[in-house]
């Protein structure tokens, strides 16, 4: 095989993995991956904003929390603990038509008055929740938690549950 022939099999073998690698890289599912991510690195390090630049506006769960109510308890979270830290695992994103949904098993740590523990979940018993991001005009948004398990607020989540149903 001739030097020419070496270069260019070399050449097309490395475009078909590049347009392979470029194509998983802005699949939706690790678009949304890579955002989440972002948005917990930002809820970290207390920027508000930044976190509720990746809810849609029309956020709505069933537990009756929209928008404004999620951005208000998220400042409280903010406000009342320091040194925020969330140990996460993320499942593989589940695609469909316009909507990617996502598992996601936590444990929030923070300082309160000094102290260092757990905010809510623990490693032995963490919260999990499945969030469900849709495309909109600027890009994707969390729209809505359909499933969401706080291990400390079982009890309470439950009952909002059986009022909505």
């Amino acid at each position: 095989m001739s030097r020419r022939a070496v270069t260019i099999a070399a050449l097309t073998v490395l475009l078909v993995v590049g347009v392979i690698a470029f194509r998983h890289y802005f699949s939706p599912g690790e678009v949304v991956n890579r955002k989440l991510v972002a948005t917990i690195d930002a809820f970290e390090e207390e920027r508000l904003l930044a976190v509720m630049s990746a809810v849609s506006r029309k956020y709505s769960d069933p537990l009756g929390l929209d928008y404004e109510s999620l951005g208000s308890y998220l400042h409280e979270t903010m406000e009342t603990y320091d040194d925020l830290r969330v140990d996460y695992v993320l499942t593989r994103p589940e695609v469909g038509e316009g909507e990617v949904r996502i598992d996601i098993e936590l444990v929030l740590w923070g300082r309160y008055e000094g102290t260092k523990g757990y905010v809510i979940g623990s490693i032995s018993d963490p919260c999990t929740a499945t969030l469900l991001w849709r495309e909109e005009a600027p890009g994707w948004r969390l729209a809505s938690t359909p499933e969401l398990t706080i291990p400390e607020l079982r009890d309470e989540l439950q009952s909002r549950r059986n009022q909505t149903q």
